[in-house]
């Protein structure tokens, strides 16, 4: 009775010892995951500076104000007038309905049977 309860601890010793290793092996897997991922959110935020210094040079008012002098006579661009602000009374609550351009009325307002007002 000792020796088969010996071998019953050995097999349980070493079922035990599989379970750990397999559970070290899962954790590497996922620590490997973790940095692969950090790496990868690193990435996205050098893209992300790279692009927001891209889009600061794009709109830097000087390049602006070289491209509309540049380009004046195919834009025809105008200063803009105090008069072309209209005040909030003047916008309308809810979108208005247009007529269709076939004919064929599908949609209601702008994508639905009947406008909806938040």
């Amino acid at each position: 009775m000792g020796r088969y309860m010996n071998l019953l601890l050995v097999i349980g010793v070493l079922i035990a010892a599989a379970m750990v290793y397999d559970m070290k092996h899962d954790a590497e897997r996922s620590a490997e995951r973790v940095a692969e991922l950090q790496r990868q959110i690193e990435e996205e935020r050098e893209r992300l500076q790279l692009l927001r210094a891209e889009w600061s040079l794009l709109n830097d008012p000087s390049r602006l104000q070289t491209l509309v002098e540049r380009y004046n006579d195919r834009l025809q661009l105008v200063p803009l007038e105090v008069d072309q602000i209209t005040p909030i009374e003047n916008v309308p609550a809810r979108p208005v309905q247009l007529a269709p351009v076939n004919g064929s009325a599908t949609l209601g307002g702008y994508a639905g049977t009947t406008p909806v007002v938040r």
